[in-house]
């Protein structure tokens, strides 16, 4: 007696069955037919074409799917364009009058070579309410990892110590400061930016490696500060020959600052064509003993781990006298005060 064909429905059910079970000898045992019968339906239901229209049930995949990527990616570049536009950064003073800007060099809180009293006397001067802020221009801290970490064996301070020491100063000064920089040693913490996260705490504007701010008054004058950990550029003859060769191939800010260097030195660049001018400043390191120099015989180029920037918003930016420079932050407090007297009267 010939067998009777399967319909559709039949066959359907078989690869439902399948499906669901997870093998045939499963499937075949749900259906109550022979695992021979079974394989029959499927081999005829691959014949009709059935089968294409299997439905898989799974997991989801742990990928996104291309759309959510493209969206994600755009989202990506838009956050980090925005955090990298030089004109995005504004700091608004409450006037026109005369402030004073404090860069700190290489601070290196937890180094035995660092001078402490030094540090503590330049943050003193610092304070919001006189118009007198500051910037941190990278390495807080020795922060020695991996291959240097036997550093830490000759080290007073530990490494966690160090946190509690920059934190401790942080406290004091925070509410002063207005932007950061991080350092070459700052970096090495990895993707574990703690500096960022510290200095925001505190509400200062921080980046690594360099950082753009614009100081707006009232009037819409604007000042702009660029700082550098480094700048690219090193000559024997000049301690500040990567500021100037900044300046001189069109970084047009009205004062350029670097670090890293641990060698002080400043100079004024003319724009030959506008007259305006930019200022340029190298600040060298509150670590005042270094064995790593004397190892190498680097030559001591250190004249001030910190300036006192006094900036008068009212000169012009042709005006050599816009940014004036001082050794001692008691002697920039000063003049401010004075200038800030002489506005009032």
């Amino acid at each position: 007696m010939p067998q009777r064909p399967h319909t559709d429905a039949e066959l359907n059910e078989a690869i439902r069955l399948v499906v669901t079970e997870g093998s045939i000898m499963a499937a075949a045992r749900k259906a109550g037919v022979s695992r021979t019968t079974m394989q029959n339906r499927i081999r005829v239901a691959e014949e009709r074409g059935l089968t294409k229209r299997l439905t898989v049930e799974s997991t989801p995949s742990r990928w996104r799917p291309g759309a959510e990527i493209v969206a994600a990616r755009k989202a990506e570049f838009e956050r980090l364009d925005r955090s990298l536009r030089h004109n995005g950064n504004v700091i608004h003073l409450p006037d026109d009058t005369p402030f004073m800007l404090v860069p700190l060099g290489d601070e290196r809180l937890d180094n035995s070579g660092t001078d402490l009293n030094l540090f503590e006397r330049w943050i003193a001067v610092l304070d919001r309410s006189k118009r007198i802020t500051g910037w941190s221009m990278g390495d807080v801290l020795d922060n020695w990892v991996k291959p240097l970490a036997h550093l830490y064996g000759n080290a007073e301070t530990a490494a966690p110590e160090g946190w509690i020491l920059l934190q401790h100063y942080l406290d004091q000064i925070g509410p002063d400061l207005d932007c950061s920089i991080g350092g070459n040693h700052d970096a090495w913490s990895g993707h574990s930016d703690v500096l960022a996260m510290l200095m925001e705490q505190h509400g200062v504007l921080h980046r690594n490696n360099s950082l753009r701010v614009r100081y707006r008054c009232p009037s819409g004058r604007e000042i702009t500060v660029h700082g550098r950990h480094s700048w690219p550029g090193r000559s024997q003859w000049s301690e500040v020959h990567a500021l100037k060769k900044a300046a001189r191939l069109g970084v047009r800010d009205t004062i350029l600052l670097g670090g890293h260097t641990h060698v002080s030195g400043e100079s004024v660049e003319r724009d030959p064509v506008t007259g305006k001018y930019t200022f340029v400043y190298q600040l060298a390191s509150f670590k005042i003993h270094d064995d790593y120099a004397d190892t190498l015989g680097l030559l001591d180029r250190h004249t001030s781990p910190a300036l006192a920037l006094v900036i008068d918003p009212r000169r012009p930016d042709t005006d050599p006298e816009l940014v004036k420079h001082f050794y001692e932050p008691e002697a920039g407090a000063d003049y401010l005060a004075f200038l800030r007297r002489k506005k009032a009267a």
